[in-house]
């Protein structure tokens, strides 16, 4: 009882100093459990996963989360204790045995994590609730939401019995430190360091030179054939890529940037500043004790980044492609001339508004005898991508008339495009490339058409992405003339028969879809924009809000232990800042050096994350990813916001400790 009293005294006493420890601990636990509870909602894991694939993507990443947790909070408990040996010391000194002191250090955290604990619980019930509404209304589930309880029994019980091991492990680790301390090292432990690196020009370069290397290997992947990511393999250049990165990150932290510093100091006129000369050989010195952990950190943030980064851009850009896979609202293939009629029948029971309209493109297969043809010409299936990929499509154009083209793009609202075409004469053409072009381009090009057992030439004047048909139906698009468009369909039969359905009032509704879908004998040709977009979160979401816990952990993480770490540096160095003060430096310098030595310690791990998050997405996006949009800077719009969402939560953090840092040094 004595010690549980004194635990609570020491953590009453020293409230403010734990606040933050405690309300991070507690955000820790409330993402756990969060994300328990989530794990175990069979209600939902019923809507979302029909293939037991979210449960195995749970209990994998249930071990990544758990064992994050425990490092987290042994980093957190090592830090307090640091802060804290002199006075276990003074302890040891008064008589207390080390297992007296081991238990005073248990009681404490037992307290600590007995109150994240709780609190943890009830935000992270809340959480789930709001997780839950967010699937359900993003995914229009039908659940009701009254069936999910706010507080799971066994996730409750799952997070309590995990909480506790956590105590245990916290405890084991304790009494190691404890018990191989001797007195004066417990008293003298404060002032003690990492083991302190060499800085040699040598080290320093091959850092730097290893970091150039590792980016320049992530660049060639936009030679695109002729890359080595190409040439010898995907795998063998990503890990010789990575292992640069890493290898160049632990020197150019450990050793180039203070060797840059110290040769900096040769300087005389810039360094003898009243700033400078304070702040540079803090950092030089902070490198020496804290190189470690500001590569973890850096790694960490990388991590964070790079993770959250190409999140946000695999579940945008599948969206964002769905205006090529698929333009129009509802889109389907004809093949009797009955179902004509009884698609209109099921769009009137379904779907009502003076907006919708109901257009048939009739599509016309025609071959060249061009030496040099597109790959468009010969590739694809008959069956298109949903179906059977191994009965391959016959080769030649397939036409459509320039009427037919505007008029599928009015009806898909996109008239912009409209706008910037020009009409077409008798022997002119535009071509629909399946993905950008890579150095080839079709303009100019004459291909002579074979229409009636004549040879008739028709010359590309325009090659565009925007193509009003799906790839489904139709891969090697070609919009020809009016006038040559009914030169072929005089001496030919249509290939293809395509229904093209718009309309707002017709937009995410998956009643129709499935109903045509039905009718339609679950028709590979059928397609449709809302359909495929609701699929694409379907299908993602789940994943996507799983990897986001573990985001979420990394930044609580890589803010708080940055946190903490500025503030032992400048308590270590308060009687350092008094006899500044005593000289003569005022709160204003005072505090213009806190701000130097925080935005140096913050800014390190998220500029080294940054530039690794960047050359990661690109080769991500590059290799992993089918390119059908053109390259602009509008795709990468999620992963500039999943950098600023980054910066904003580190800017919080910094300016956090900068406050504590100048309220526990500046006199009032």
């Amino acid at each position: 009882m004595k010690n549980l009293s004194m635990a609570v005294k020491n953590l009453k006493n020293n409230f403010s100093f734990y606040a933050l420890y405690l309300l991070s601990v507690s955000f820790v636990i409330t993402i756990y459990f969060a994300f328990t509870s989530f794990s175990m909602n069979t209600v939902m894991l019923e809507k979302i996963s029909g293939d037991g694939r979210v449960e195995t993507m749970c209990n994998t990443i249930s071990l990544f989360l758990m064992s994050f947790v425990v490092f987290y909070m042994s980093y957190s408990n090592r830090f307090f204790l640091r802060r804290r040996t002199k006075e276990l010391g003074i302890y040891a000194l008064l008589g207390y045995r080390k297992s007296t002191i081991l238990s005073l250090l248990t009681a404490e955290n037992l307290l600590s994590c007995f109150a994240a604990f709780i609190i943890g619980i009830l935000l992270g019930g809340l959480f789930h609730k709001g997780i839950v509404f967010g699937i359900t209304r993003l995914l229009t589930l039908a659940v009701n939401l009254s069936e999910i309880p706010l507080f799971n029994p066994n996730a409750i019980i799952k997070t309590a019995c995990f909480v506790f091991v956590v105590v245990i492990i916290l405890a084991l680790s304790n009494s190691i430190f404890l018990f191989r301390a001797s007195l004066m090292d417990l008293v003298r432990f404060e002032k003690s360091a990492e083991k302190q690196p060499t800085f040699h020009a040598v080290p320093s370069i091959i850092g730097l030179l290893s970091v150039i290397s590792g980016y320049c290997l992530a660049l060639d992947i936009l030679r695109g054939k002729k890359s080595v990511w190409i040439t010898v393999g995907f795998s063998p250049v990503g890990m010789l890529t990575l292992m640069l990165v890493l290898f160049g990150t632990v020197l150019f932290i450990a050793s180039f940037l203070p060797y840059a510093v110290q040769t900096a100091k040769r300087n005389k006129r810039k360094f003898y500043t009243a700033i400078k000369i304070i702040t540079s050989p803090n950092f030089i010195y902070r490198m020496r004790s804290n190189s470690k952990t500001l590569i973890m950190l850096t790694l960490l943030s990388a991590a964070t980044l790079t993770v959250s980064s190409v999140m946000a851009l695999s579940l945008y850009y599948p969206i964002a492609a769905v205006s090529r896979i698929a333009p129009s609202e509802i889109e389907c293939r004809i093949e009797k001339e009955r179902d004509i009629s009884s698609i209109r029948q099921l769009i009137s029971e379904y779907a009502s508004g003076d907006d919708i309209t109901i257009l048939q493109t009739d599509i016309y297969k025609v071959t060249s005898t061009a030496k040099q043809l597109p790959m468009e010409y010969g590739v694809g299936t008959s069956k298109g991508d949903a179906d059977n990929e191994k009965i391959l499509r016959n080769a030649g154009f397939e036409c459509i008339s320039y009427s037919d083209y505007t008029a599928l793009l009015k009806a898909q609202g996109r008239q912009k495009i409209i706008d910037r075409l020009a009409v077409l004469n008798s022997n002119e053409c535009i071509f629909v490339r399946y993905q950008p072009a890579s150095g080839e381009d079709e303009t100019g090009d004459i291909y002579p058409l074979i229409i009636n057992n004549e040879e008739v030439p028709v010359i590309v004047t325009m090659t565009t992405l925007d193509n009003p048909i799906s790839f489904a139906n139709s891969v090697g698009t070609l919009i020809v003339s009016d006038d040559l468009y009914y030169r072929i369909a005089e001496n030919a039969a249509p290939e293809t028969k395509i229904i093209s359905i718009n309309g707002k009032s017709i937009a995410n509704n998956e009643n129709l879809f499935k109903a045509l879908s039905e009718y339609l004998n679950d028709s590979p040709y059928l397609q449709g924009n809302s359909h495929r977009i609701h699929e694409v979160m379907s299908l993602n979401s789940s994943t996507f809000l799983l990897i986001g816990f573990l985001v979420v952990l990394f930044f609580i993480a890589a803010g708080s232990i940055l946190y903490f770490n500025n503030i032992s540096a400048i308590t270590d160095s308060k009687s350092d800042y008094d006899t500044l003060i005593k000289m003569g430096y005022t709160n204003k310098k005072i505090k213009r050096i806190i701000q130097k030595q925080a935005v140096t310690f913050f800014s390190i791990p998220f500029l080294f994350g940054l530039t690794d998050c960047i050359f990661a997405t690109l080769v991500y996006k590059t290799a992993l990813m089918q390119n059908l949009l053109k390259n602009s800077l509008a795709l990468y719009t999620p992963v500039m916001i999943a950098v600023m969402l980054t910066l904003i939560i580190y800017l919080i953090y910094y300016l956090m400790t900068v406050h504590t840092c100048c309220k526990t040094i500046m006199k009032k």
